[in-house]
């Protein structure tokens, strides 16, 4: 099963210079690279994203059998994005109303964004606050995404 949310917002401190919105994705063996996100998020961007990032991993996981998670958010659920999903043959679990909490990167993003601001973190470029984001999403415990994945069958 493969986790994605959409996009993670994670901003520059007091000292206003940007955000950044930043998409990721992971199963129960692999993350799948993080990609920041620019301008509006809307279905084009999402199935770039998808088409960029996703596509490998499905081949790097060959025919196991897993399913695709996102929530109901309108660039998730446009005809476009539904037909490029089964173009690919992509199982998409679905998704109940209301329950953004069923997804385990949305604690993925609390543990990364405590990680990127502790201590007190400033950035004062978005490079330093993508680089900060991008150490805490590659230095996650493999243990830790393989834990949230497990408590997916309480939830779902």
């Amino acid at each position: 099963m493969i986790y994605e949310k959409s996009p993670g917002a994670f901003s520059v401190g007091r000292v206003v210079v940007g955000s950044v919105m930043v998409w990721a994705a992971f199963d129960f063996d692999c993350q799948v690279g993080l990609a920041f996100l620019d301008g509006r998020w809307n279905s084009p961007k999402y199935i770039e994203t998808l088409e960029n990032h996703h596509q490998q991993f499905a081949e790097n996981i060959g025919g196991r059998n897993w399913e695709y998670q996102h929530d109901n958010a309108p660039t998730h659920t446009s005809s476009a994005t539904k037909n490029y999903l089964n173009s690919k043959n992509v199982t998409v679990l679905e998704w109940p109303p209301m329950s953004p909490d069923l997804n385990p990167i949305e604690n993925v993003w609390g543990i990364m964004s405590r990680k990127v601001y502790e201590n007190r973190g400033k950035f004062f470029s978005v490079y330093a606050l993508k680089t900060a984001i991008e150490s805490a999403w590659y230095n996650l415990e493999p243990e830790l995404l393989q834990t949230l994945i497990m408590s997916m069958e309480k939830h779902v």
